[in-house]
């Protein structure tokens, strides 16, 4: 008979390891942070104001920066939702466009096109096709 050389130990448990379970590597999304208007930049204070960063005013907050930051953390918050639903839903079965609208109704999301491409990308990245 014979004989092969030992395999290492984890050479083995590796291949055993790899062969159990899903190849789901995906990482759940973060928690967006939540801006606040004392914390804007210049260039973020000259989009809130509609002007060049060069005519932002030296004064302190303005009611438009807190209109900005309302609508940039509303914005941030969806896309969040929308992200962790498709990571959620990533091993289902049902058909995309069902899966989609589901998150988006969960959401409160009107465009499906952002949902079905979260969703995509969750479903692709736990089969293993990252």
């Amino acid at each position: 008979m014979r004989k092969f050389p030992a395999i290492p130990l984890f050479l083995t448990s590796a291949v055993v390891l790899a062969a159990c379970g899903g190849s789901d590597r995906c990482e759940a999304p973060k928690q967006p942070a939540r801006l606040a208007a004392k914390d804007l930049t210049l260039v973020q204070k000259a989009d809130a104001l509609g002007v060049p960063p060069s005519r932002v005013p030296a004064q302190g907050a303005l009611p438009e920066y807190e209109d900005y930051v309302t609508r940039i953390n509303d914005s941030a918050e969806a896309e969040y939702c929308v992200e962790n639903e498709a990571y959620k839903a990533r091993a289902m079965k049902d058909e995309m466009a069902t899966v989609a609208r589901a998150v988006a109704a969960t959401c409160k999301v009107t465009r499906q096109e952002p949902v079905l491409a979260s969703i995509l990308k969750y479903r692709n990245c736990a089969s293993g096709h990252e």
